[in-house]
């Protein structure tokens, strides 16, 4: 017997797609939104870890490389190297990228143990220095060694540490009897006290105006979009600076970090074999910001870099075929090129352009791709150089789709001296795009 179904039980209909898509900058669980809505692109991301982090906050990255180095010398090589290039080469470098708490410690380890070292050499040279004297009636005396005064350890430690901080002795003697041994060791110890306080110092400074704290301050949009105009494809991802002093001289640079697969031996087998180099990478030229001016950016506005993904690119397949790793030959159509891009706009689209993004999709996922991008500038109140780094992989790509504006001029009713409003709350929105539009406000 067959019920009626209550209107009221009814499942909603689905969301847009436009709803999903579009999320607040201050979102933490938007990226795990967006993943569940994939199919093709996003498998393969929990069996291949990335090349570069992205685990700090809003998804942005902490600059950290997932490369692990080995070697396969000897124990004995591995210790002369670490000894010979790692402490004695270049012993400096490696304090400074020591984390802060623990080039902290090592400093005053350090610093305590000079204090601890002259010591024992004060009480020393005072101990084996001193004479012993009768008196006429028989009672002894001790001379002390040059009027050092250093009885025990005690004494001994407080006269290094008064040596090391400031020369202001409460000794009988400042000139220590005109001799020549305790003014070699003061002088030693002066001169090491000199050199610590240089090292400490430099180490420090280097340490607390690094540029990777404030490289933290650019922000990159949480999902790079693919959209296709005149039948080309374009890759565009967002950039912008949070201070409101930006970088000086800011350039961005790309590179696609992939697998190779190319055949080897006779071309004319019918299943060749296929020879894969791991983790090639390859410079992304850019379209904006223009690399024959230099790659460089305003940072006063975000910008959106494009990148035109022809058949130069390397984020698409070699034409007319490219092997996947079970050796399984594909076949990939030409990349549209300027000439033509007037009859693409007519002819790729629907069905085509679909099996066209899939089909790239489909490479990028078998040859583990990453996309790192490196925006490197100098902070005019430090002068230091600051570097930010961010990569994308098949996961964070939107397929046909653009990005929100969030800039937008100041009301003219607002009593306000700026001129532009920056919504970074919009910054990571992107929308949908037609498949193949006519025009795109950020490509040149």
């Amino acid at each position: 017997m067959e019920t009626a179904e209550d209107p009221n039980n009814q499942e909603a209909p689905p969301e847009e797609e436009n709803n999903e898509i579009r999320t607040p900058l201050l979102h933490n669980d938007s990226r795990d939104e967006n993943q569940s809505q994939s199919g093709l692109r996003h498998r393969g991301e929990a069996r291949h870890p990335r090349l570069l982090d992205r685990d700090g906050n809003f998804h942005q990255s902490h600059g950290h490389w997932g490369v692990e180095r080995l070697s396969r010398r000897n124990r004995r090589y591995l210790l002369s190297r670490l000894w010979h290039d790692w402490i004695l080469g270049d012993w400096f470098h490696r304090l400074a990228y020591q984390r802060t708490p623990v080039l902290m410690f090592i400093l005053f380890l350090a610093y305590t143990s000079i204090v601890v070292f002259f010591a024992f050499v004060y009480l020393g040279v005072s101990m084996m220095g001193r004479q012993t004297e009768i008196n006429p009636d028989g009672s002894k005396k001790v001379i002390a060694f040059c009027d050092l005064e250093i009885n025990d350890h005690m004494e001994a430690l407080y006269f290094s540490l008064s040596t090391m901080t400031t020369i202001g002795y409460g000794v009988s003697d400042y000139y220590f009897g005109g001799c020549w041994t305790p003014l070699l060791l003061v002088l030693w110890q002066v001169c090491s006290a000199i050199t610590f306080d240089a090292v400490a110092v430099g180490l420090l400074f280097h340490r607390i105006s690094r540029g990777t704290k404030r490289g933290k301050t650019i922000l990159f949009s949480d999902k790079a979009v693919v959209q296709r105009v005149k039948g080309v494809p374009y890759l565009m991802f967002r950039i912008g600076e949070l201070r409101r002093y930006h970088l000086i001289e800011a350039s961005v640079r790309c590179y696609c970090v992939r697998h190779e697969r190319l055949p080897v031996g006779r071309t004319d087998s019918p299943r060749p074999n296929i020879q894969t180099t791991h983790f090639v990478s390859r410079q992304v030229k850019l379209l904006h910001p223009d690399e024959n001016y230099g790659s460089h950016l305003w940072m006063g506005l975000p910008q959106v870099i494009v990148h035109r993904m022809d058949s130069q690119s390397p984020l698409v397949p070699s034409s007319p075929s490219w092997f996947d790793a079970q050796d399984v030959e594909h076949a990939f159509p030409r990349i549209s090129s300027e000439e033509d891009c007037e009859e693409a706009l007519v002819t790729s689209s629907g069905a085509g352009a679909n099996t066209q993004s899939e089909e790239m999709s489909r490479f990028m996922i078998d040859r583990d791709m990453e996309i790192v991008v490196l925006v490197q500038g100098v902070d005019e109140a430090t002068g230091a150089t600051t570097q930010a780094r961010h990569s994308y992989k098949t996961c964070d790509l939107a397929w046909d789709h653009t990005f929100e504006s969030c800039v937008r001029p100041v009301a003219s009713e607002r009593q306000s001296s700026a001129a532009v409003q920056v919504d970074f709350s919009m910054f990571h929105d992107v929308l949908q795009a037609p498949p193949n539009a006519a025009t795109c406000p950020y490509i040149p």
